[in-house]
């Protein structure tokens, strides 16, 4: 059964810097991003995925580092779906978006529940999507690194 991991970038300064658009992580994200790297480095993922924004490359560059995997840019959650459905990306995968991008993803591998808003301050959700079992796709909301302040 495929197994998609998904996250949300790390840490970033809230509010970003004034005119900041692509803003890096910060000391946390930083720390964060290593903490992803020890959680999921044996789960066997053997395909990594970014939007096209600095925080999410700089977010599994230490896991990608660590398993020699180059990360590409997540094509649209349909397309992404269909890949992984046909087995095109391997058994794990692992997905780093974005508060507004990550539920929409989720969605697209026929979870059937939505999962709550990921709020402005809430870095720290590993959520693990199984397909192709009997019945609808799952999803599991689990915690890495430092507990986030949630909230938006």
């Amino acid at each position: 059964m495929p197994t998609i991991l998904f996250v949300r970038h790390a840490d970033i300064d809230v509010p970003p810097a004034l005119g900041a658009t692509n803003p890096p992580l910060n000391t946390a994200g930083q720390a964060r991003a290593t903490d992803l790297a020890r959680v999921v480095g044996s789960a066997g993922v053997t395909a990594v995925f970014t939007s096209a924004l600095t925080r999410t490359k700089q977010t599994v560059k230490p896991l990608a580092t660590q398993l020699g995997l180059q990360p590409h840019e997540v094509p649209t959650p349909a397309e992404l779906a269909q890949k992984m459905l046909a087995g095109a990306l391997g058994p794990v995968v692992l997905v780093a978006g974005h508060s507004n991008t990550v539920p929409e993803m989720i969605a697209a591998f026929g979870v059937p529940s939505p999962i709550p808003p990921i709020g402005e301050r809430e870095f720290d959700n590993l959520y693990v999507v199984t397909v192709g079992g009997p019945g609808p796709a799952t999803v599991v909301r689990l915690k890495y690194g430092e507990a986030s302040t949630t909230g938006a």
